[in-house]
C-alpha cells in the first residue's frame, strides 16, 4: 500500500495502448484517477524505453511486448535494443524500479536465439528474462554460444553427420568457464540446447589429470542442467554411422524428457 508505480513498455505504439486503456478504466472508476494527477507527488506514468530515462517509482511494471508471430516463430528484431546503445537501453528500464520490478512476457529466455544477432542488447534481453523467470541460478546457467569454430576434424566430422541427420548444432559453447564441444539445439525452442557432445581423443585417454579434470567438469555442467553425450574417436573411427546412431537414440530420448 502506497507505493507509487510506473510502466515501462519498448515502443510508442504499446505505450499508446496502455495509456488509452487507463484512461477508460479512470473513467470506469473514477476513483484511482488521483492517482494520475499533477496533484499527486509521484503519478502512475507510462513511458517506452527511450523517454524513461531519469524517472523512477517504487514498482515498475515492465511491457515486453515481443512475442512469438502466429506461426511460433520469434524476430530477432526489438527495435531499440538492435541499435547502438540498446543495452544501455534496456539497463536504464529496469533500473527504474526502487522496490519491486513486475515483468510481463509472453516471450521465454529459451524462445530467444541469439545466434541470430550480433546485437549486445538482445542478448542481455535474452539473460534477464532468463533472470526473471528462474532467478540468480540463470546466470550460472548462462550459455555465451559459439566461442569458436571446430577444434578438431573429427568433432567436424560428427557435426556434420547429425546434420546430415537433421538436427542443428553450434561449435565450442561456452557454458559457465568451460565450452561443450558440440551443442544440439532444441528441436523447439532455437534458443536453447538439448544437449551438448562431447568428442575426446587419444589425450583424452592418456592423461589421468584430464581424465580427473574432465570429471570435475562434467559434474559441474550437469548441475547446471546439461545432458552430455560422449563419442569416442576410436569407436568413430571404427563405426561413424553406428555410433552416430547411438548419439540420435541419446537425443531423441532427451528429446522424449524435455519439459514443455
Amino acid at each position: 500500500a502506497g507505493r507509487t508505480v510506473g510502466v515501462v513498455t519498448f515502443n510508442s505504439q504499446q505505450q499508446t495502448l496502455i495509456e488509452d486503456l487507463l484512461e477508460e478504466e479512470c473513467r470506469r472508476n473514477p476513483t484511482i484517477e488521483r492517482h494520475f494527477g499533477d496533484d499527486a507527488l509521484e503519478p502512475v506514468f507510462v513511458k517506452n524505453l527511450e523517454n524513461v530515462q531519469g524517472d523512477e517509482r517504487d514498482v515498475i511494471l515492465f511491457s515486453i511486448t515481443y512475442g512469438p508471430d502466429a506461426a511460433g516463430r520469434v524476430s530477432m528484431n526489438f527495435g531499440p535494443l538492435n541499435r547502438d546503445g540498446g543495452a544501455r537501453r534496456l539497463n536504464v528500464a529496469i533500473t527504474r524500479a526502487r522496490r519491486e520490478l513486475l515483468v510481463f512476457s509472453t516471450l521465454r529466455p529459451e524462445q530467444m536465439d541469439v545466434s541470430r544477432s550480433q546485437s549486445d542488447g538482445v542478448r542481455d534481453l535474452k539473460d534477464f528474462l532468463g533472470f526473471a523467470k528462474r532467478g540468480p541460478v540463470a546466470f550460472a546457467e548462462a550459455v555465451s554460444g559459439s566461442l569458436g569454430d571446430w577444434e578438431s576434424p573429427f568433432e567436424e566430422a560428427v557435426a556434420r553427420r547429425l546434420t546430415a541427420r537433421g538436427w542443428t548444432v553450434h561449435p565450442q559453447v561456452g557454458v559457465a568457464s568451460y565450452r561443450i564441444d558440440i551443442g544440439i539445439v532444441h528441436p523447439d525452442a532455437p534458443g536453447r540446447y538439448l544437449a551438448g557432445v562431447e568428442c575426446d581423443g587419444a589425450a583424452y585417454h592418456s592423461s589421468a589429470t584430464a581424465r580427473d579434470r574432465d570429471k570435475l567438469r562434467q559434474d559441474v555442467l550437469e548441475r547446471l542442467g546439461w545432458s552430455l553425450l560422449r563419442v569416442w574417436s576410436t569407436d568413430f573411427r571404427a563405426n561413424p554411422e553406428g555410433e552416430i546412431d547411438r548419439i540420435i537414440a541419446g537425443l531423441n530420448h532427451l528429446y522424449r524428457l524435455a519439459p514443455e
